[in-house]
């Protein structure tokens, strides 16, 4: 958000070091005279104020917007610093993708359910819309088990074509090279291995 005033037209990195002060709780007095003997505070000081320094005022004014902006800026970034922090907590203690480790667990209970329905039956008919709605989630858990699959050697094709295109540029350099018919050749060989 933009903010007009003396304090906003300071450079970003003295805005920072003024919410952090405002932050750590120094009081209003000191920080406003720490402000006043910066150069750049003096430079902000606005033509129709008559050259006066920043006033208690403008620092009042600063944290009813710009430093109130400011904390819930912070406040969202530490959001996300945590949740990233737990999403990584996550895929370390589950090694691998959390999503195939969950398709995993809910197939599993899908096989509970299944059977559940057929005991719940005894010996007559199970319900139909039951094995429908069953059979429409496991459509879709094989539907992701391809797409997976199919991602998966697609990845592997990728891997394999950057292998022989790195193949290919060594051997045209081998081709280009001062070197004999048999060096060439035995290189070619070391390369294509």
């Amino acid at each position: 958000m933009t903010h007009k005033g003396k304090i906003a037209r300071l450079p970003r990195e003295i805005r920072e070091q003024l919410n952090r002060r405002l932050l750590d709780g120094q009081p209003e007095l000191e920080v406003l005279a720490w402000l006043r003997a910066l150069p750049e505070a003096r430079a902000a000081q606005l033509p129709e104020s008559d050259g006066n320094p920043l006033s208690e005022q403008d620092l009042s004014e600063w944290q009813a917007t710009g430093h109130r902006d400011w904390l819930a800026q912070q406040s969202a970034l530490d959001q996300v610093r945590q949740l990233s922090a737990e999403v990584a907590e996550l895929e370390q203690a589950g090694e691998g993708a959390l999503t195939n480790q969950l398709a995993q667990f809910l197939s599993a209970q899908y096989v509970v359910a299944a059977r559940a329905a057929v005991r719940q039956a005894a010996g007559a008919a199970v319900d139909l819309k039951t094995l429908q709605v069953l059979c429409g989630d496991l459509v879709a858990l094989r539907r992701g088990d391809q797409n997976a699959g199919w991602l998966r050697l697609e990845r592997e094709k990728l891997e394999l074509l950057k292998k022989k295109t790195a193949q290919s540029d060594a051997a045209k350099e081998v081709l280009k090279s001062p070197y004999s018919i048999e060096e060439q050749n035995q290189m070619l060989r070391e390369i294509l291995k």
